[in-house]
């Protein structure tokens, strides 16, 4: 236990000393069903199930905004290997914000240990590393510009390819779960001719993303059970951003939830959620956020859907859980 509680220490340590210099905002794919969508924030997800899943997802962000609102797909997959030590992962992803649109191929690895003795701590250490293919398409010639020959947007459009890698490590029990991750580690750059005035700086990079995940699962009778956890986001040089969540579990099929985003500064947006498994292994979730931003006047709402399923019988792998609540 000292030893897990040491390599859990030395990985926040290095996320909290790893050196910055530049960023503007969150650029990520914002998603409200985190919960069920660990991938996408952690490589060292990647096979925790311990069965194969496949998930499909796709967010509208801003509703009614007008065009060019953040728009989102996601499909993922991921899986244990029978030796019970290794999780592999993919996902393809889609981001439409503007004029831009982001597209990636993310491959994910994670080694798993099993640590703990006593009941409560007994789970497993997950290590994840990920590597992304990027595509990044500017479409310069739909901006209307107010300075007429602006020559950062001459051309009509523009592809960038950037590869990228992330890191995570994640652990968790029946009862509960924690895990810390950068999914990008390289500050790229997002733009060939967009630069600060007078200096060979670029403006558009994309910025290394921190997230910290906790969770647990506690049985309030046979029928009913709640789950609270927490996401904290970081974006160099930007405010922490956390959802708090809180999800109450019907009869082991029915999901029912509620979450609070906000900075420590401002609120940010509630949402609420629900998730119901139709058949065994097959899951259907939906979320709706409200900003409590400015911009909450001008839109209405941000609508996700999410739509998994898990392959196989629990018993054809070496320590399954017996249900899988994150």
């Amino acid at each position: 236990m000292k030893k897990f509680l040491f390599l859990i220490t030395a990985f926040i340590m290095l996320f909290i000393g790893v050196g910055v210099n530049e960023a503007n905002a969150q650029q990520d794919a914002q998603y409200s069903m985190y919960m069920f969508n660990g991938l996408a924030v952690n490589p060292a997800y990647a096979g925790s199930r311990e069965r194969p899943v496949v998930l499909a997802l796709y967010r509208h962000q801003w509703a009614g905004f007008g065009d060019g609102v953040p728009r989102t797909a996601l499909v993922a997959a991921h899986a244990p290997l029978m030796n019970d030590r290794i999780g592999l992962g993919i996902s393809l992803g889609s981001d439409n914000i503007g004029v831009t649109n982001m597209t990636n191929v993310t491959l994910s690895y994670a080694y798993r240990l099993p640590v703990g003795k006593k009941a409560f701590w007994k789970g497993k250490l997950s290590f994840g590393l990920n590597a992304q293919f990027n595509n990044y398409r500017q479409r310069w010639s739909e901006i209307t510009s107010t300075t007429g020959g602006d020559p950062s947007f001459s051309q009509n459009s523009q592809n960038i390819f950037s590869p990228n890698f992330g890191a995570g490590v994640y652990y968790y029990t029946d009862k509960f779960y924690l895990g810390a991750s950068i999914p990008h580690m390289l500050n790229t750059s997002l733009s060939d001719n967009v630069k600060l005035s007078g200096t060979n700086n670029l403006v558009a990079r994309t910025s290394r993303h921190y997230f910290f995940t906790v969770g647990a699962i506690v049985k309030l009778n046979e029928n009913l059970k709640l789950r609270p956890s927490i996401l904290f986001k970081y974006v160099e040089n930007t405010p922490f951003q956390a959802d708090y969540n809180v999800s109450l579990l019907i009869k082991e099929s029915l999901w029912l939830g509620a979450s609070f985003r906000s900075s420590f500064q401002q609120p940010a947006a509630v949402l609420g959620m629900i998730e119901y498994m139709f058949v065994k292994g097959l899951r259907l979730g939906y979320a709706y956020d409200y900003t409590l931003s400015g911009i909450g006047a001008y839109q209405s709402g941000s609508h996700e859907i999410m739509l998994s399923y898990e392959f196989g019988k629990k018993d054809k792998y070496l320590s399954p859980r017996r249900m899988s609540y994150f």
